[in-house]
């Protein structure tokens, strides 16, 4: 009798605790890179945390609190003047995965592991840094290995190329990260860990989950391996949203995807953007390109509802890869852009070219020129201030 007390006992708890409605914790200045939140460090005021949707700012000691359901993540937006910490894999890490049942179990792909209760406080460490104006990222655009064969072209072909780089502040990799078979997305990170500097990663539609019934599902195993498909973060004068822009399945026929945003994406950035001055550059990055050519990929709507959001900042830039060409789309008042500085999108060439296709070079890696003639490559993104120039490798 005295055992099943204390189960019903433990049962009632966890019940309790997976109900919880609300999440809080603190931003924290790690000074001893430790990972903890130790006595001495104090709170940081004004960070933006966000659960998907709402966006909150922590208080005058770093303190913040959000609704949270029970398919939430939760991530710190990463202000200009600190550096997030990486994991070993040179990920950044800059979120909590709050899914107490988990993933579903039945997708072929794992997912996330149930989470369990909530913790009492969910803390985010930032690492002070010094705010430069000037700095350099570099562009990946679909890697896209079907096979661990590829994935040594894109580690021998690429990563080789860029192993140990200097003066880079970080690495992002506008999707289709690998080809359909998810369980690559582990020796994918090993490929880009090598380059040796943080590295972000944008969702596409071959790393989805094609056993999800609803959109909202199928990014269960990218979550689990990079976290978030929507997040933001700072660095110098430059405000980076990085958004999941495949819809799956498409709404119009039950079948494949289409390009656009749940309402729910929309809602984030509209949220995100409360915090962001009109002064700084405002770099979104995502899969699909927002062009359309005459083949309807993109839901208009949305870019339209993306675009009104975007009203008031004149220094902008898209990142977006999926084609598997190189080209510079620009966005007037007859596509629906409001701004009077034309919406640049640069649709980067990818670094599988013509997917590890053609002809093989002296290292034994296909050669794969893309199909309007472009070399594959990566790009160098030089930002200085709310500027930007841009060098294709």
């Amino acid at each position: 009798m005295k055992k099943f007390f204390i189960l019903f006992i433990s049962a009632g708890f966890t019940l309790t605790a997976f109900a919880q409605t609300s999440v809080t914790g603190y931003v924290y200045e790690d000074t001893n890179s430790n990972g903890k939140r130790d006595k001495k460090e104090k709170g940081i005021a004004g960070v933006g945390v966000s659960n998907g949707i709402e966006v909150a700012t922590t208080d005058a000691q770093g303190k913040y609190t959000l609704p949270i359901g029970n398919d939430n993540i939760v991530f710190v937006i990463k202000p200009s003047n600190y550096n997030l910490p990486v994991a070993k894999t040179q990920l950044p890490q800059f979120y909590y995965n709050h899914k107490p049942e988990g993933s579903p179990v039945n997708f072929k792909y794992k997912g996330v592991e149930p989470t369990g209760a909530l913790p009492k406080s969910v803390d985010f460490s930032l690492v002070p840094s010094t705010d430069n104006k000037a700095f350099t990222s570099l562009i990946f655009g679909d890697p896209q290995p079907y096979t661990m064969e590829e994935i040594e072209y894109f580690a021998k072909g690429v990563v080789s190329e860029v192993e140990g780089i200097k003066n880079v502040q970080f690495g992002l990799s506008l999707g289709d990260l690998v080809g359909d078979a998810l369980d690559l997305h582990n020796p994918y990170i090993q490929a880009t860990q090598k380059v040796g500097i943080p590295w972000f990663n944008v969702m596409g539609n071959h790393d989805m989950n094609y056993d999800a019934v609803s959109d909202s599902l199928s990014d269960e195993t990218f979550e689990a391996n990079f976290g978030p498909a929507n997040y933001s973060f700072n660095y110098g004068n430059v405000h980076f949203i990085i958004l999941d822009d495949i819809i799956y399945p498409d709404p119009r026929d039950g079948k494949g995807y289409w390009g656009g945003f749940r309402e729910s994406q929309l809602k984030f950035v509209e949220n995100d953007l409360k915090l962001v001055s009109k002064e700084k550059l405002i770099v979104m990055a995502f899969h699909i390109p927002l062009h359309t050519m005459g083949d309807e990929a993109f839901n208009l709507e949305h870019r339209k509802h993306l675009f009104s959001l975007l009203k008031g900042y004149e220094n902008t830039l898209s990142l977006s890869a999926h084609t598997h060409l190189q080209r510079q789309n620009f966005y007037g008042a007859k596509e629906g852009w409001l701004n009077n500085k034309p919406h640049h999108e640069y649709n980067v060439g990818t670094t599988s070219g013509d997917w590890y296709s053609g002809a093989f070079n002296a290292k034994g890696i296909p050669v794969s020129t893309m199909r309007d003639g472009t070399p594959k490559g990566y790009a160098f993104i030089h930002f200085d201030d709310n500027k930007y120039t841009i060098d294709y490798k």
